[in-house]
């Protein structure tokens, strides 16, 4: 495994992989990508999940077939036969036939809703479905989830998800770690965020100072590599792609602890003077 390199378009490739936790999360979704059985990639929401859930499709045998994805909360009840099954009025087919060959990939299934819950057993269990023109179809996807199993036992406890339905799409569970087990993946992230907002506003990319490196190490990242791409692309932009003191300072907005960004970044200049900084919890400005 190597860290991301942009002109690369295979997932497994997009993966900075410098971290055990990351390089054990990516060597068991090359080694689960030939299995057939279903996988549930677990993780913190802004982990990274759909892009492990990619390393899974492209890696395997069906990796040359299509990768539909579906948001499980987009699955309103009304419109749920037309999206898994085809719609019988325009001939558009439905995921499941447009799936055939390769993955459906199902993100944050524990927003599925019930109807859906039952009608996704079904086809499970028999192995195949009916399309909008009634005709019989064998089941010819792979089915990948991405969710947060911690919510989907409670779900499943209470009665609100699906306890059979649970534990056939989490036969297999992939777990994406989160920001904090995987700190020394955080500079190559940096550094591969400022060569894409570099590229897309036609600029040179910076070089980034070492106190603020250290800065992103040294704070709790709660939305994970989302609330890290975020940040560290609103300060380009704010600062005109030059890592302003200042706008670090102000790009934060404190959260219940007094251990903000703020704080953190006093703190790491103290450090440079010989002191010992402590993590920091950082809430994103939008």
């Amino acid at each position: 495994m190597s860290s991301y390199r942009m002109e690369a378009s295979r997932a497994v490739d997009k993966l900075v992989v410098v971290s055990r936790a990351m390089t054990e999360a990516a060597e068991a979704a090359v080694h689960l990508a030939d299995a057939d059985v279903p996988v549930l990639v677990d993780g913190e929401p802004g982990a990274g999940k759909k892009l492990l859930a990619r390393v899974l499709h492209e890696e395997g045998r069906r990796g040359s077939g299509p990768l539909v994805t579906v948001r499980c909360e987009a699955l309103a009840v009304a419109a749920l036969d037309r999206a898994l099954f085809g719609d019988e009025r325009t001939g558009a087919k439905g995921k499941l036939e447009e799936a055939s060959g390769g993955t459906l990939l199902l993100l944050n299934l524990e927003e599925l809703n019930p109807v859906a819950q039952e009608r996704l057993l079904q086809v499970l269990e028999q192995g195949h479905y009916q399309t909008a023109a009634h005709q019989t179809r064998p089941l010819m996807c792979r089915i990948v989830c991405t969710g947060n199993t911690a919510i989907l036992r409670d779900e499943v406890r209470v009665g609100r998800f699906s306890a059979d339905l649970f534990r056939r799409l989490s036969a297999q569970t992939l777990r994406m770690p989160s920001l904090a087990e995987r700190r020394e993946d955080i500079p190559h992230l940096v550094v591969d965020i400022l060569h894409e907002f570099a590229s897309r506003e036609h600029v040179e990319p910076p070089i980034v100072p070492y106190h603020y490196m250290e800065l992103l190490m040294n704070v709790s990242w709660q939305e994970n590599v989302r609330q890290l791409r975020n940040h560290v692309e609103s300060v380009m932009a704010l600062s005109e792609g030059i890592f302003d003191p200042e706008i670090i300072r102000e790009h934060f907005t404190p959260v219940g602890a007094p251990s903000t960004i703020k704080g953190a970044f006093e703190t790491l200049l103290g450090r440079l003077r010989g002191q010992a900084p402590k993590p920091a919890t950082v809430t994103t400005r939008r």
